[in-house]
């Protein structure tokens, strides 16, 4: 009586070519990303592109000025009423 010990070995073989087999049909049916941007989207692109030239420098040279001179005032419940807002908005 002849016995042969067991081929571990060669089983082991099977399942990890199985498992391989298993994990490519898989990925196989993995599709690529895709985005479509709407037509408001669109638009909205093309407003952040475009170059507003806001001339707001007389207006700063003019609160340079005041705060020089000590004559700049906030007021504090207008202040107080932006932040209020501005936390309401979320912004």
């Amino acid at each position: 009586m002849n016995i042969n010990g067991i081929r571990t070995q060669g089983i082991a073989n099977i399942y990890a070519s199985n498992g391989a087999k298993r994990i490519k049909e898989t990925n196989t049916d993995i599709g690529k990303d895709k985005i479509e941007i709407s037509e408001l989207g669109r638009n909205l692109s093309m407003y952040d592109n475009v170059d507003f030239n806001i001339d707001n420098s007389a207006k700063i040279e003019e609160l340079k000025a005041k705060i020089q001179n000590g004559t700049y005032n906030v007021d504090a419940k207008l202040t107080a009423q932006s932040i209020l807002n501005n936390i309401k908005e979320g912004r």
